[in-house]
């Protein structure tokens, strides 16, 4: 029983070690160093900026992003912004004739 009740004891000490170890006090210390770069070599800066759009009959969100494609950003992540500068949008499709506003990004350069 005493063996049973030390290697417990053991388990539950190399249990929170490895805690503190992976997300505890240990990578928050002073000595820790992260490096975080700026920007990667093959990323570039990209600031975000809108365009206000009018609807036609037939447009779909598909449709307003092909007009203005976005090279370093995924659907999702385009997705995302024009809901954030359309709320509204979230439960409902857009009407014939309504402005709307469309994300559009411009490279502000590439890292040296």
């Amino acid at each position: 029983m005493r063996i049973l009740s030390l290697a417990a004891i053991i388990l539950i000490c190399f249990y929170f070690l490895k805690i503190d170890m992976a997300e505890g006090t240990i990578p928050l210390a002073a000595f820790y160093s992260k490096e975080v770069e700026a920007c990667s070599k093959n990323e570039e800066s990209v600031e975000m900026t809108s365009i206000a759009v009018q609807t036609l009959p037939g447009d779909t969100i598909y449709t307003l992003f092909a007009l203005y494609p976005a090279e370093g950003k995924s659907f999702i992540e385009r997705l995302s912004d024009f809901y954030k500068l359309n709320p509204h949008l979230q439960n409902q499709d857009f009407a014939y004739g309504e402005t709307l506003q469309l994300p559009i990004y411009q490279s502000l350069g590439s890292c040296q």
